[in-house]
């Protein structure tokens, strides 16, 4: 030990660090703070980073759960106690030979329960699946409307235009009837029984030159098939193609519908139903094979799909994909009354009010009394009923190859189970 002057120790020594100096273990010690202080400045950063990033991708997520055009469509796990209920009750049609089809229900953008029952094909022994393709008949009439609401936003018409702006040689009484009255079935024009000669469009048209209108163009409602024939015909004179490659080009594919279309030889496709018009008993189908030039007949009908496909349609119509929200309120929007003033349904028995919009009915719900916009189609044994309930953002989708389906009866069921569980 050296001592000073005064006998004392040094102020400092190896274990006793004077200011600004520091033994080992102290700058190991402040070293170690340091560290932790620069954790705590970087971790604290990157802790609120990584939150945000897991709170994006959460988002991603859950928006993803829609399906967006081009995405394939997107299953969430069942509810077991809403599917075990719509199962039963399918099955017990299908044991009474009641039901025979395919049935798919989202809700919130998320499929909730899809599966085919019964026989696409007895002969075969094909059973029916979600990937089955069904004719569905006056279904058709919606992707129309949609295709002339397309053309609209293109600038290509107007839905208040005059009809004969778009008719060469228009027939006279057709003068006063616009292209919004043929979508609400209010054109006056009638449904001539007599055949449909299939020489060309003129010929077909020409029918109708000392044909008047059955009532004033804008008077009443009457549900009118050849109305949306000469839709197609506007389309195809306004688009410059053939009916069927137009919404090919504009719906179909864009929304990658593709087990979807107008095909005359249905019958040669894969995964097709046969139509029965009762249980086992084959339908004796029409004439569908449509020469080129008269596509737009098939325009009021003759489309197939299947249900995924028609989930495609449904979930696209949630969004922008297609046309602007403008666009899809003037689609849903009930511009008349449309409960039959004669007829088994003059009193409309199963809704407590009923309009039509743009190739859609717009309702109360069977069952439950929600806000519905609902079509149904039947052709040669196929019968389909789609179904949208927008305060719940629920689609119910029931396509058969039954023509003796009870397509309410069976939608009322599935829609009283649906609220009961969703």
């Amino acid at each position: 030990m050296v001592n000073n002057q005064y006998g004392q120790q040094p102020v400092w020594s190896a274990r006793q660090p004077v200011y600004g100096h520091q033994s080992y273990h102290q700058l190991r010690k402040m070293y170690r703070r340091r560290r932790l202080r620069r954790l705590r400045r970087l971790i604290g950063p990157s802790l609120l980073l990584v939150l945000i990033l897991l709170f994006v991708v959460w988002g991603v997520v859950i928006r993803a759960q829609r399906p967006a055009p081009g995405t394939h469509v997107m299953y969430h796990p069942l509810n077991s106690a809403l599917a075990a209920q719509v199962d039963k009750l399918l099955a017990s049609q299908v044991a009474g030979d009641q039901f025979s089809g395919s049935v798919l229900i989202a809700s919130d953008g998320r499929v909730l329960f899809s599966k085919g029952y019964s026989m696409a094909d007895w002969d075969d022994q094909l059973p029916n699946t979600p990937h089955t393709k069904f004719h569905i008949g006056s279904l058709t009439k919606q992707f129309t409307a949609m295709a002339t609401l397309i053309l609209q936003e293109r600038g290509k018409l107007h839905v208040q235009d005059s009809l004969c702006t778009y008719v060469a040689n228009c027939p006279v009484a057709w003068q006063p009837v616009t292209i919004h009255q043929l979508l609400t079935h209010t054109s006056g024009i009638p449904q001539l029984d007599s055949p449909v000669p299939l020489s060309s469009p003129q010929d077909w048209i020409a029918r109708y030159n000392n044909v008047p209108l059955a009532f004033s163009a804008g008077a009443q409602f009457s549900y009118c098939s050849v109305c949306y024939q000469i839709l197609g015909y506007v389309i195809e004179q306004v688009s410059g193609e053939p009916y069927t490659t137009f919404l090919q080009q504009a719906i179909f594919d864009p929304l990658r519908m593709m087990n979807s279309g107008f095909d005359s030889d249905y019958l040669s496709l894969p995964n097709h139903a046969v139509g029965y018009t009762n249980w086992q008993v084959k339908a004796d189908p029409d004439d569908w094979d449509v020469p080129p030039q008269m596509s737009f007949l098939l325009a009021s009908g003759l489309l197939y799909t299947t249900a995924e496909d028609l989930y495609r349609w449904d979930q696209a119509l949630w969004t922008h994909a297609l046309v602007s929200q403008r666009s899809l309120n003037a689609m849903f929007t009930p511009y008349v009354s449309s409960c039959p003033t004669d007829g088994p349904e003059a009193s409309c028995p199963q809704y407590s009010s009923l309009a039509y919009g743009y190739g859609w009915f717009i309702a109360k719900g069977f069952a439950t009394g929600h806000q519905l916009v609902w079509h149904y189609g039947a052709l040669d044994g196929f019968t389909a009923y789609i179904a949208r309930y927008p305060d719940h953002q629920v689609s119910m989708i029931i396509l058969s190859n039954l023509g003796s389906l009870d397509e309410f009866g069976l939608a009322s069921a599935l829609e009283k189970i649906i609220f009961a569980k969703t």
